[in-house]
């Protein structure tokens, strides 16, 4: 079975410092045939909170179950945005 549509998570940087990666990554789902639909209302994954690290878990919790929600699996161009969002899947799903 193959995916067709994704949730995307675009990160603050997509915005500003990284509109390139963005237009990057919309460009290649789009050539492969896979829709990605924005994630409602997110929020920041808390990358500039690294110091309180139970907000990080709960930004990027809100972020998962937002997509979860729509049943989808979550994509993210942003590296940082990434790590924060698997680690809080981790300690979410125990």
């Amino acid at each position: 079975m193959s995916v067709t549509k994704l949730a995307y998570y675009p990160g603050c940087p997509s915005d500003a410092t990284a509109m390139e990666q963005d237009m990057s990554t919309k460009a290649v789902f789009e050539k492969l045939g896979v829709e990605l639909v924005e994630v409602e209302d997110w929020n920041c994954c808390g990358a500039a909170e690294v110091e309180d690290p139970e907000l990080v878990y709960a930004l990027n919790a809100r972020n998962l179950a937002i997509a979860e929600k729509e049943g989808l699996d979550i994509v993210t161009p942003c590296s940082i945005c990434y790590y924060n969002l698997e680690r809080s899947n981790h300690r979410v799903e125990g």
